[in-house]
């Protein structure tokens, strides 16, 4: 008998199943061979942005994590996806046998549905798929220049740090010490993910619950760095005068 009779996942929660395993997979493979970039290599944590095509902006830690791990193992150069509609916009497809990140979305009616994003050089044109999703970036890195430091080993706030980074474009910092403990903590959380579902240990929280929480950290992180530097009220002007200039170049067409 499967392990999925075993478990006895329910038909409707088998998507949630597989993606979290492949999630946990790419983790557990990145911390055993040292590979994850949001350890430090040489001293040093390299902070890696991927956005979707589709809407422009930076995936949320949910699928920023996966995909950062699955882009650094098969060491792809692009840092956007999308998923097998978004290919087909860009007027190419996925190329046949690949395998790409999945991820859990709600649709416009509140249902759960799955989802797997791909690289473009995992499609057959990957320049079309490139041209494409450049022309939706709508990401704002405003913190280039600007340093993160991890302080705590703790996985939400590690990895909350850490995807701040990311998505602001500031670089980050962690001590060895610091990070040998973070690998501890988040090994635990994997294996309890990978674990037979008799042998999980119910005190150790989901993989995805810790996710979604970094990301609820890493939004907090950013606001407040770009609050002390001054950015973000920069920014709700800059909001302000979008229908303003609006109104002024419909205005302008108008008179012509």
């Amino acid at each position: 008998m499967s392990e999925t009779q075993n478990l006895s996942v329910a038909k409707k929660d088998l998507s949630g199943y597989y993606l979290a395993r492949q999630r946990a997979n790419l983790i557990k493979d990145g911390i055993e061979n040292n590979t994850a970039p949001f350890l430090p290599t040489d001293g040093k944590v390299k902070p890696i942005l991927i956005c979707s095509a589709s809407t422009g902006f930076a995936l949320d830690a949910r699928a920023m994590i996966p995909a950062v791990l699955k882009k650094t193992k098969e060491g792809y150069e692009s840092n956007v996806v999308g998923a097998y509609g978004v290919a087909g916009k860009a007027g190419t497809k996925i190329k046949e046998g690949e395998h790409g990140v999945g991820v859990m979305f709600k649709n416009k009616d509140g249902e759960i549905k799955s989802a797997h994003l791909f690289f473009p050089e995992q499609m057959e044109d990957s320049a079309k798929f490139k041209e494409f999703a450049q022309t939706n970036i709508k990401q704002e890195t405003r913190l280039t220049g600007q340093t993160f430091t991890i302080t705590s080993p703790e996985v939400t706030e590690y990895l909350g740090t850490y995807v701040a980074a990311c998505k602001s474009g500031a670089s980050v910092s962690v001590s060895p010490e610091v990070a040998e403990k973070f690998k501890a903590n988040l090994s635990a959380v994997v294996d309890n993910e990978l674990a037979k579902s008799a042998e999980k240990n119910p005190a150790i929280p989901k993989l995805g619950d810790l996710l979604f929480e970094t990301d609820k950290k890493a939004i907090a992180l950013v606001k407040g760095r770009e609050k002390e530097l001054g950015l973000a009220q920069k920014n709700e002007k800059a909001q302000e005068q979008k229908p303003k200039q609006r109104k002024r170049e419909k205005s302008q067409s108008m008179d012509r």
